[in-house]
């Protein structure tokens, strides 16, 4: 292990949501009144990852949807007591840039009530469900001020499916919005091949062998950036009931799942990991920019976001 490796505090997120909550495609479950007749996993596959980061004596940051919380209120409740940070990831897991403003402003206005009134915690932190917060709806920004948030984590600063800001920087900063400021954690990337990639988490974690991944924190380490690491609990369950989805879509919901639970016992025992507001605060978020309409290609960063 790496000087940068031992000493560096890391994220590390869980995105509390079902096996069936998936983006950009037709599902018997698309509806969200069908939810409750699925199987569910998602507290078996969660109660997994609590024994996986006890091991190591680690508290995350579980993202979740308002839906989940008031279906399982007592597993929030847990997660909280066991010291771990609530976050926010929507009420229904709708795509963020499919939403209106004010149909978004009721969907974490609502959900950041329940998941308060259940886990006894303030919650500060949001992360868009498909990491779906493009440069064409940072309007949401505000609205996440305005509605209490303190940080997002739902950037991808790279090319993807849905969701992802090409060329953003993927420094943690203060954005400046005309509510106030909110501090912004971009998902790790990583340079290789001549291409910007995600690689600690989700898929990217699920399909990438171990030594790739380390490549990816040892290059982000070598930055002095903390790495943002996040799975889905149903990432770590082979046993999963599988939808009948489009081949593609088929190959990046369900590779590796028989390898992830290893692999991420393997990163948890290597790399030093928190919460993202204590990562935050170790790392320290003073680099502030400014939210307005610009010109990207005058400042470097995408429309509306300034130095």
């Amino acid at each position: 292990m790496t000087a940068a490796a031992a000493t560096m505090l890391n994220a590390f997120c869980i995105d509390l949501e079902e096996w069936f909550h998936v983006c950009d495609v037709e599902t018997p479950y698309q509806d969200p009144a069908t939810w409750s007749e699925a199987p569910s996993c998602v507290e078996k596959d969660t109660e997994v990852l609590l024994s996986l980061l006890d091991e190591v004596d680690t508290k995350a940051t579980f993202l979740s949807m308002g839906w989940l919380a008031e279906k399982y209120p007592e597993l929030i409740k847990r997660i909280s007591d066991l010291g771990h940070e609530i976050g926010c990831h929507g009420y229904y897991h709708r795509l963020v840039y499919e939403q209106k403003p004010e149909e978004f402003r009721e969907e974490i206005s609502t959900a950041r009530k329940i998941l308060e009134d259940v886990s006894g915690q303030q919650v500060t932190c949001f992360r868009a469900p498909g990491f779906s917060i493009t440069s064409d709806c940072f309007w949401a920004y505000p609205i996440l001020v305005e509605e209490g948030y303190e940080i997002d984590v739902s950037i991808v600063p790279a090319s993807r499916d849905h969701g992802g800001v090409k060329d953003f920087s993927p420094v943690p900063f203060v954005m400046e919005t005309d509510a106030g400021a909110l501090k912004i954690f971009p998902v790790s990337v990583m340079q290789f091949a001549g291409r910007t990639i995600p690689f600690s988490g989700g898929g990217y974690l699920r399909l990438f062998p171990l030594r790739m991944i380390h490549y990816g924190f040892r290059q982000t380490h070598r930055r002095g950036l903390p790495v943002m690491a996040y799975i889905h609990p149903r990432e770590i369950n082979p046993t999963q009931p599988r939808l009948d989805l489009p081949l593609l879509k088929r190959f990046k919901y369900y590779v590796g799942l028989e390898s992830c639970e290893r692999k991420l016992r393997s990163l948890l025992h290597t790399y030093r990991f928190g919460t993202v507001s204590d990562v935050l605060h170790d790392f320290g978020c003073t680099d502030r920019k400014q939210y307005r309409d610009v010109d990207s290609r005058q400042t470097g960063y995408p429309a509306q976001l300034a130095k």
